[in-house]
């Protein structure tokens, strides 16, 4: 199993805290491919179209894209995997990304979440939460362009830029709130499912036990 990119930072460097990491090492895994830097001008435009972003002005924008690196990542490359340590947010510029759940208490099989695509993000745990652990497994369905920001970046962001990092903190938290809403919703409906399968079973469970066994002679 190759590992993932999140892996080989956390691999090649010496510090236990993520927000130590060496940004020298991160940089060199993530530009160590050859078509990163490219469209950089055109990274404002693409974060306009983000929902996530609306509350930023144009200047704001293109100030906040120098924080965000671009890399390509190829067919069946592994961004990072399920219990990985967290270290990026990512931004889907080109491409499609698989999210994969591998079960650990049946069959151990890995189980398609969903598959996101250009203007999707994922990964935001990463910069909020400290040493985060990676739940699901994000792997490069086709050749894709990823933009990606790191702790390091954030915290160069907080001390340039306060109240643009504050802003970009504040839109994050509020995405991660819609999607634990909808989670809760989600987990709300297969309870009631559950409950009306449990309740059917307990009426057919009673219907069975009325049932007088036939003598056998």
């Amino acid at each position: 199993m190759n590992d993932s990119y999140e892996k080989k930072i956390i691999d090649s460097d010496s510090n236990e805290k993520i927000g130590y990491l060496d940004y020298s090492v991160m940089k060199y895994l993530w530009l160590a491919n050859p078509l990163s830097g490219t469209k950089k001008d055109s990274i404002p435009k693409f974060f306009r179209n983000l929902e996530l972003f609306k509350d930023l002005s144009d200047n704001e924008l293109r100030i906040f894209s120098k924080s965000f690196h671009l890399r390509k990542f190829s067919q069946g490359e592994v961004i990072f995997r399920q219990g990985d340590v967290g270290v990026g947010f990512y931004l889907i510029y080109d491409g499609t990304i698989e999210l994969n759940y591998k079960e650990t208490t049946f069959s151990g099989n890995e189980k398609s979440v969903i598959s996101l695509t250009d203007f999707d993000y994922f990964g935001e745990v990463a910069l909020v939460q400290e040493n985060s652990t990676r739940f699901v497994t994000a792997i490069a369905k086709e050749d894709s362009e990823l933009l990606g920001i790191f702790k390091p970046d954030l915290d160069k962001l907080i001390h340039n830029k306060p109240i643009l990092a504050a802003k970009f903190l504040r839109a994050l938290s509020s995405s991660f709130a819609d999607k634990l809403t909808y989670l809760s919703l989600e987990a709300s409906k297969q309870k009631i499912k559950l409950n009306k399968v449990e309740q059917k079973l307990e009426e057919v469970s009673k219907q069975l036990q009325k049932v007088e066994p036939k003598n056998v002679s």
